[in-house]
């Protein structure tokens, strides 16, 4: 399109403000440029980008988003290689924006000279998610910069394309540095042939990292073959893995409606201790494994960890050990539980516990904790305990109208 005279006039008026030693008249200079169309300033827009002042570069972004993607793309993606991490970070961002648009322009950018900018190119190809990258990405594998292999097997993981299988299969076995990338990518590809891949090949390296990975990987693609696997082998690998082997054996058996911790061969012991060990990922594995059906003997043990288990692991043991009177030792010990939420649980479920309930229920309404206090109250109007009552009658009296409710509730008064 061209412009008229005046226009011209306008637009030079404009580019003049880009030199501007005052960073808000560059940046209005900016806003300023929208008004033309897109092919007559899109390189006033590329140079704003590389701004020395924020402000101007995110004005700069912000308008170019408004740019057609075949107009921008190609003049942007070379200042992905540009030294300033300010300039290369906002670039990826504004490029990323264009989702798959962007691919055939990034794909160009994987045969580009500057490595950053093969680099960083391999990474938004990553974000876009498009299978139509996967060729390009696969060849970047073998790139001679190995920064540019890591992010290209990392991109193929994220796009998560069952065409990036061989490939990766590939870059495992013919590039020693790529073994770690490779095989988290290959886990995150989600197929179990690629867990049967990294099976194959877990005792054939020494390098924890890469066999943390390859097991991390068989956890988020495994299916029960390779969770027979973990099962059977745990033993044989280095005791650093023994968390992530019992990490991944959890996750493929929620992903596979497995009741592990009921199967004869789960290594219960290393289980537990990995979730002692672990973070909050490993206890909520744990407890969706929980189950009123599961052998008392196999709660017991589990028990075993209650003073490294969270708040939300312990109400849930209580919940599925209550109804087992070998338990009921474990549901007397968490009465006095410092957690409020954890207390309750287990005084509302002393309905389980026998001759020694009504011990535990004096006990915490001669306390000075309101919770647990109103959990026991509440027990007492289920059980037939009929001394309770002079242990309740105290509290028609409390300062606490919840107290004095239920306490009149279960005195019947």
């Amino acid at each position: 399109m061209s412009l008229s005279d005046t226009q011209k006039a306008e637009l030079d008026a404009i580019v003049a403000n880009l030199d501007h030693e005052d960073s808000d008249v560059r940046r209005w200079a900016i806003y300023d440029l929208g008004q033309f169309p897109a092919e007559t300033i899109i390189e006033h827009l590329v140079r704003g980008v590389g701004d020395q002042h924020r402000a101007v570069r995110e004005a700069a972004a912000e308008v170019i988003a408004s740019v057609p993607a075949e107009l921008c793309l190609r003049p942007l993606t070379p200042l992905l290689g540009s030294p300033r991490i300010e300039v290369r970070n906002l670039v990826a961002t504004v490029i990323a924006k264009f989702g798959d648009a962007a691919v055939e322009y990034l794909m160009e950018a994987l045969d580009h000279e500057n490595e950053d900018v093969r680099k960083f190119s391999a990474d938004i190809l990553g974000l876009a998610h498009s299978d139509r990258a996967v060729e390009g990405l696969a060849k970047a594998l073998y790139d001679s910069v190995e920064n540019v292999g890591i992010s290209a097997a990392e991109a193929l993981g994220k796009i998560r394309s069952p065409k990036a299988l061989p490939h990766l299969i590939a870059g495992f076995k013919d590039r020693d540095y790529l073994k770690r990338e490779c095989a988290e990518a290959l886990g995150m590809l989600n197929i179990p042939d690629g867990a049967y891949f990294l099976m194959e090949q877990i005792f054939a390296t020494d390098d924890l990292l890469v066999q943390y990975a390859m097991v991390d990987a068989m956890g988020n693609a495994g299916d029960l073959k390779v969770l027979e696997f973990l099962e059977k082998n745990i033993t044989k690998m280095a005791e650093p893995l023994h968390g992530p082997v019992a990490l991944a054996l959890l996750k493929t058996a929620r992903r596979e409606h497995i009741n592990l911790l009921g199967r004869n061969e789960v290594p219960l012991e290393k289980i537990i201790q990995s979730v002692s060990e672990g973070d909050e990922e490993y206890q909520q594995l744990l407890i969706n494994q929980l189950d009123e059906s599961l052998d008392p003997a196999i709660l017991l043990t589990l028990t075993q960890a209650k003073d490294s288990l969270s708040s939300n692991g312990l109400v849930a043991l209580i919940k599925v050990a209550a109804p087992h009177s070998q338990l009921s030792k474990f549901i007397l010990e968490m009465v006095d539980h410092p957690d409020d939420w954890v207390a309750y649980t287990a005084i509302e479920h002393l309905i389980h516990v026998d001759e020694a309930a009504a011990d535990a229920i004096k006990h915490v309404l001669a306390g000075h904790r309101n919770l647990p206090q109103l959990a026991a109250i509440k027990v007492v109007q289920r059980l037939d305990i009929p001394e309770a009552r002079e242990w309740v009658r105290p509290f028609l009296d409390s300062g606490d109208e919840d107290l004095r409710s239920m306490a009149k509730q279960a005195l019947g008064d």
